[in-house]
């Protein structure tokens, strides 16, 4: 497309500097706002998608990475062995039956809605909510024993008391209404113990033993609400489905994470984009800069560029030096930004000098190659339209 001495014309206005001061001086503003737009950009994407891993390890740390939920009622059948097949699937590390019910907790005095979930010994979680036990112990083998969030206790007024039990409300699997009988069944739970992580896990989940659940909602054996599966991020989701519909009798569906939150991810995917429309605006606003260095420069060089001509060069390749010349501009300052931007993360993330407003948790920021890659295709783009622009119709 070039002809080789464009490139070298090009190159050398790119690292020459010009006798006028003025000139030097816009071109090197409008280098250094390229560059500051690039390392803005990659920053506040990174920032964002820190601050949303952080977001998502609390809010949906209580997720299994995969659940299977029946199509149809609500509850379906799995034996042993099925179970045993789903655990067999590369990268599937946990597989747990489950029981949950949205439940109605209540005293003589408060009442509060949860979900009820009902777990066995082998829960993967099991560890994790020990871990962040407020008082207590989690007991899965012991009957009629909850584990209570610290927001939902707080709300009932609950104390961890032998003389202290609640009362769990539920629509069983298969309600039967007769005259003068509650649809309702309800079974008194003592409360184990009181976890603490944020406010709104703690206020959403009450933990149960599984046969205590399964019991009060009259699943039959065998049956589960959903199939809980805890991976290494290694297991082929497809290769699950294919696996639950021929198990299951295509009575199943298998949910991911965002599945399992589609509001929570549907709002930070559009946060997301806003942010990197808000600040992919500034970088084009920046962008003008580069439009008056490269209208100083062709006025300035004009005079050289006939020489150009006169030895034979094409009519064009006036545009083709300038334009270049744009494109050359833009790219380096973008990764010297990228370069500068990642030197910021990486000294936020080891020597953490931003914490987070009110508390003395570092900010969280995440480098990711997307995000890079992101930043280099918008400011590359913009450059080449504004190079474009800017030389488009060049005489001599």
């Amino acid at each position: 497309m070039f002809s080789s001495y464009i490139y070298r014309i090009a190159f050398r206005y790119l690292i020459s500097k010009d006798s006028k001061t003025i000139i030097n001086r816009i071109n090197g503003f409008a280098f250094i706002m390229i560059v500051a737009s690039s390392c803005v950009l990659l920053i506040v994407l990174s920032a964002f998608e820190g601050l949303k891993n952080f977001g998502l390890y609390y809010t949906s740390s209580f997720d299994p990475d995969y659940k299977i939920v029946p199509k149809n009622g609500v509850s379906f059948y799995a034996d042993q062995q099925s179970l045993d097949r789903i655990r067999g699937l590369y990268g599937a590390i946990h597989v747990s039956g489950v029981a949950e019910k949205k439940a109605v907790l209540s005293n003589e005095f408060n009442s509060g809605a949860a979900i009820l979930k009902g777990v066995g010994a082998d829960y993967y979680l099991n560890e994790t909510l020990d871990s962040v036990s407020l008082v207590g112990v989690f007991s899965p083998q012991k009957e009629n024993s909850i584990y209570l969030g610290a927001e939902l206790a707080s709300s009932l007024e609950a104390v961890l008391s032998e003389d202290f039990s609640l009362l769990a409300t539920v629509t069983p699997q298969n309600p039967e209404m007769y005259f003068g009988f509650s649809p309702f069944r309800n079974a008194r739970f003592d409360i184990e113990g009181i976890y603490q992580i944020s406010k709104d896990i703690e206020s959403k989940y009450v933990f149960a033993p599984f046969s205590s659940v399964s019991k009060l909602i009259g699943l039959p054996d065998n049956n589960y609400t959903s199939i809980e599966i805890f991976s290494n991020n290694k297991l082929n989701q497809t290769q699950l489905e294919e696996l639950a519909l021929v198990l299951f009798d295509n009575n199943v569906s298998v949910l991911n994470k965002k599945d399992l939150n589609p509001a929570l991810y549907k709002m930070l995917n559009t946060e997301n984009l806003a942010v990197y429309l808000i600040f992919s605006l500034i970088s084009f606003v920046a962008m003008f800069n580069l439009v008056g260095a490269l209208s100083i420069m062709i006025v300035e060089k004009r005079k050289d560029l006939r020489i150009l001509k006169s030895i034979g060069g094409d009519k064009n390749d006036i545009n083709r030096v300038f334009f270049l010349l744009g494109v050359l501009i833009t790219i380096t300052g973008c990764f010297i930004g990228i370069g500068v931007a990642s030197i910021i993360v990486l000294f936020q993330n080891n020597l953490s000098f931003i914490s987070v407003p009110g508390t003395s948790i570092p900010y969280p920021i995440s480098l990711g190659f997307k995000n890079v890659l992101i930043v280099l295709m918008t400011i590359s783009s913009l450059g080449l339209l504004t190079s474009f622009w800017s030389t488009r119709g060049v005489r001599d």
